[in-house]
């Protein structure tokens, strides 16, 4: 099956949607919310129908219109080209099939189109995508190998996990020598109910006996009811007998007949057989005449056709066949011709280009240009050009450094006429280290005057401060001193000595606080320091007024000290740029006697080339060159030469034997084509009479075995006659056709017997007329009766006594324990059902599991194997499943591994094999395209691209749709196998 059109009317954010073209490896190109999912579930809704309101899965319902559906347009080899519609209808969707007969019945064509796959199964099978990978991620480690055994024999771990669930249920509900399971507990209870319902059983005598009676009554009635089965089995052959008789007595005269007829040798439809021998002589009669006549007429064309004797086809077909080779010759003569000459002109052009002289063409041959002689006169002309591009460097730079060594002098001269005189500027120092700059002694104002104002700040604060301190002291004192008086007072008048003491000492004590002098130790501080800060600004002041009075000497101090320094530095400078000076030109001389030998070495080279010594030393590479190109053109000149000389010589002995057998067929010719031309055209006469004569020859040859056929069989008829008569056991025809007669009577008869033995059957008559068979039904009717009558009585007494033994049961102990007894088992048996239900499920389940590993498996894990293989670079190399079941991946150092031991990315990879082999090995059986949606982003560039390659493979003989949003992805296709969907989906949105 080949997707080859996918039209999507309405589904999602798609609308009007169209994929054509698809190819049989197409990928599908989008950033995120390109829509990939949506065609994916497209696909899978089409195939197998739209997801239910019940289900979890996306619907993808247009929001913006009201067009739901597609379709699908695929090739299969059974039906040719398929056309699936879905659109909104029924839960599923409406569906149409549309074959290239015309539409069929959808619910009948769609389960033979996909062979019984379900949605469910497609996607463990043919649809990868990133969560089937995750899955792994999630499992427990003992699990990956089960999961990867049941993805390589039914695509997913589903029958598993079916097969677990139903194992538990089972476990849940009978298990040998348990206890808690339901039907152990059940079993159990059931065997104690029995016991005690046989217990109450034995309590009742009457009941006993009662049943005993039943148990009687119910045998005889059971042995009367099968006499009457007896009799009336009787009385029904009785009348079959009866209405047979008239076929009885037809029977035994037919009889009477055969014997009077007797035993009858006759072969089988003698008498067609002999009529059709009669007309078959006449054919071959008729027929040898004609063959007779035909092949006289061919003999007399044979030898109208006879062939030339003088005329050599071997030899003419020899030159025939040479022809194309020597036209071949004579074009290559006219291409050597136009070789030369351009070659000629070549060797002219190299020559003048290196002004060579004609006469030293011939030493070209001789000249030494191997790659050792080409690599010694590279390797000095580099050293040449690198040593004269230094030496260049060098003298460019020697003449920079001799003008920075003329601007430093200068400017070391003027420097030097700008300086005062030694004594000048010592007294200039003098006086300018005895003083401050203006500047700094502003500065310094500037900061003892912002120190005196915060100092004047501060001791306003202080002094407010210390009022409000004294007025809360005294105010404090003044109640505390008439507290104390009052104590005074009343303890001295209450005599209360020790409060009078008290209160004495309270009264000195406040006395002393409130009237001491408060000063603060903090306002002495700021007086004392304001005081110096006045005392420091106004000597500051002075000097400043100083310093601005001799401010221009301080000036011409420092202007000759920067002079000094400039003049310092420029020198300082200036003996350095002559150290280097004088260094680069002992190197310039160094590098030029190098130089000079670099050049004797190429001058040497040049007369070793035969160049001029004036010849360019750069352009001596091109000129190898061209002296390697004329010597090879060279040789191939003088080759050229001896082929055109040896293809002249063959092409002169050719001709000359190609006139001569010409001559000798009777034909004078002047040109090789005519030659070539006339033998064509008589070998090809010579060759169609050949032709003629071996078809003549073949009929004729044919003809006379037709001829020895005809005689042949006239002859076998003759015989086969006269053995027909013989198995008659006549001697003429005419008796032969009286026996046919008695023949044919009996053979009627016989099949009219053999009528009558079908209708009657194996029917034994034991009677002489019908009046016996008659008084014979008439007693068994009799017997009937009576036994019928005799039943209905006793039918009667059992129902009587049924309802008796049910009295008792109901009226006592034994009825309660038989009723508990019955709903007790009816449970088991419920209970016994469902365990039996689950057990033949699980028997199905396993039988379709080891058919699946016994065929299925080996063949997927073989592929799958060469596949994983493939991917990992051939680090792993097989897989093998060990005896317990469980998977194993063997390493080309033949160590072994568990699935769990892996890597997530070699994990993924072996998933992505075992799938493969899956879609490999089932794809006779269910041929459908494999769908990938971002099944790689957690592999390398490496990994990446060999899945890719094995993508690759796996679209020669299935469908491959690829869907991706990376970009490194979609540069491994060619644009032709890209669908860009974002390109598509935005213009027609």
């Amino acid at each position: 099956m080949k997707f080859k059109k996918i039209h999507i009317y309405g589904y999602g954010r798609l609308q009007d949607f169209i994929v054509d073209n698809l190819s049989n490896l197409q990928l599908f190109y989008g950033e995120n919310e390109a829509g990939k999912s949506t065609i994916m579930s497209f696909i899978h809704s089409i195939l197998f129908g739209f997801p239910t309101l019940q289900q979890s899965e996306l619907r993808y319902e247009p929001k913006t219109h009201s067009s739901y559906g597609g379709k699908l347009i695929f090739e299969t080899e059974k039906y040719g080209e398929v056309v699936i519609e879905r659109v909104k209808g029924k839960a599923a969707g409406d569906v149409t099939v549309l074959l290239e007969d015309g539409p069929v019945e959808a619910a009948d064509f769609l389960p033979k189109l996909l062979n019984g796959m379900d949605k469910k199964m497609y996607r463990s099978i043919f649809s990868c995508d990133l969560q089937g990978l995750q899955e792994i991620q999630h499992l427990k480690e003992e699990e990956i190998g089960k999961y990867l055994i049941a993805a390589a024999t039914i695509g997913t771990d589903g029958l598993l996990r079916v097969e677990q669930q139903i194992q538990k249920e089972l476990q849940e509900l009978f298990k040998p020598g348990g206890r808690r399971p339901m039907l152990n507990d059940l079993l159990k209870n059931l065997r104690q109910q029995d016991q005690q319902l046989k217990r109450a059983k034995q309590e009742s005598a009457a009941y006993v006996s009662l049943l005993t009676e039943i148990q009687e009554i119910s045998s005889r009635v059971e042995t009367t009811k099968e006499i009457l089965k007896q009799n009336k089995m009787k009385l029904e052959a009785v009348n079959e007998l009866f209405r047979s008789w008239p076929l009885i007595m037809e029977n035994e005269q037919i009889r009477r007949r055969l014997l009077e007829i007797g035993p009858v040798h006759f072969p089988a439809e003698g008498l067609k057989r002999l009529e059709k021998y009669h007309d078959r002589l006449l054919e071959i009669s008729s027929t040898l005449q004609t063959v007779h006549q035909r092949i006289r007429a061919i003999e007399q064309e044979i030898e109208e056709n006879a062939l030339r004797q003088e005329f050599d086809q071997n030899k003419a077909q020899i030159f025939i066949h040479e022809w194309p080779q020597q036209e071949q010759s004579l074009r290559e003569l006219s291409n050597l011709d136009h070789s030369i000459t351009e070659e000629r002109k070549k060797v002219d052009a190299f020559l003048a280009e290196l002004h060579y002289p004609a006469k030293k063409v011939e030493e070209i041959n001789s000249l030494n240009l191997g790659i050792d002689m080409k690599g010694r006169m590279t390797e000095t002309l580099q050293q040449y050009i690198r040593f004269e591009d230094r030496l260049k460097d060098l003298e460019d730079r020697l003449e920079d450094g001799r003008k920075t060594v003329m601007e430093l002098e200068n400017k070391c001269k003027e420097t030097e006429r700008q300086l005062v005189s030694e004594s000048v500027f010592k007294e200039w120092r003098i006086h300018y280290e005895g003083q401050t700059s203006t500047a700094s002694l502003k500065e310094e104002k500037s900061r003892l005057e912002k120190e005196v104002e915060e100092l004047k700040k501060r001791k306003k604060h202080e002094k407010n401060m210390l009022q409000k301190k004294k007025r809360q002291t005294s105010i404090t004192s003044a109640a505390f001193l008439f507290i104390s008086l009052g104590i005074f007072i009343w303890s001295f008048i209450s005599k209360q000595w020790p409060m009078t003491i008290a209160g004495i000492l309270g009264v000195t004590f406040t006395g002393y606080f409130l009237f001491r002098k408060v000063e603060g130790i903090g306002m002495d501080f700021i007086n004392d320091t304001l005081k110096a800060k006045r005392q420091e600004l106004q000597k500051l002041e002075e000097q400043f007024k100083r310093a601005v009075g001799d401010g221009n000497i301080a000036s011409r101090y420092e202007e000759q000290q920067r002079l000094r320094i400039k003049w310092k530095e420029n020198y300082a400078r200036l003996e350095e740029e002559k150290q280097r000076l004088e260094e680069m030109e002992i190197s310039f001389r160094k590098l030029r006697r190098i130089v000079d030998v670099e050049e004797r070495r190429l001058n040497e080279f040049k007369m070793e080339l035969g160049l001029d010594k004036d010849f360019s030393h750069l352009k001596m590479e091109d000129a190898f060159s061209m002296l390697k190109n004329l010597q090879s053109i060279s040789r191939q000149l003088n080759e050229a030469l001896d082929r055109k000389e040896r293809l002249q010589k063959e092409q002169g002995d050719w001709t000359e034997g190609l006139f001569q057998l010409v001559s000798n067929a009777g034909e004078t010719v002047h040109e090789p084509a005519q030659a070539v031309f006339f033998l064509q055209e008589t070998l090809k006469k010579e060759q169609e009479k050949k032709i003629v004569i071996k078809e003549l020859e073949k009929k004729l040859s044919e003809l006379n075995i037709d001829v020895l056929q005809l005689k042949n069989e006239d002859s076998a008829i003759r015989s086969n006659m006269a053995k027909l008569f013989e198995a008659a056991q006549v001697d003429n025809e005419e008796n032969f056709r009286e026996k046919a007669k008695r023949s044919d009577e009996k053979k009627i008869l016989l099949e009219r017997l053999a009528l009558l033995e079908g209708q009657l059957g194996e029917v034994t008559n034991p009677f002489q007329s019908q009046k016996e068979i008659q008084a014979e039904m008439n007693d068994l009717k009799a017997d009937i009766e009576k036994k019928s009558q005799q039943l209905e009585e006793d039918r009667n007494i059992l129902a009587s006594l049924n309802q008796k033994l049910s009295f008792l049961e109901e009226g006592g102990t034994y009825t309660e324990q038989l009723h508990l007894f019955r709903q007790m088992r009816s449970t088991f048996n419920e209970e016994s059902r469902n365990w039996a239900k689950l057990a033949v499920a699980l028997n199905l389940l396993e039988k379709i599991m080891k058919k699946y590993k016994d065929y299925r498996f080996p063949q997927v894990i073989q592929k799958a194997a060469e596949y994983f293989s493939f991917l990992t670079d051939y680090e792993y190399c097989h897989l093998h499943v060990k005896a317990d079941g469980n998977l194993s991946v063997e390493r080309k150092d033949r160590v072994l591994f568990a699935p769990e031991e892996l890597s997530k990315g070699t994990g993924e990879q072996l998933y992505i094999a075992i799938r493969f082999g899956l879609v490999h090995v089932m794809k006779e059986e269910y041929p459908f395209p494999v769908i990938i949606d971002d099944g790689f982003v957690n592999f390398d560039q490496a990994r990446t691209k060999r899945m890719l390659e094995l993508v690759q493979t796996i679209s020669h003989d299935t469908q491959v749709l690829l869907f991706t949003c990376h970009r490194h992805v979609a540069r491994q296709f060619s644009e032709d196998q890209i669908f860009h969907l974002q390109q598509r989906v935005s213009s027609q949105i």
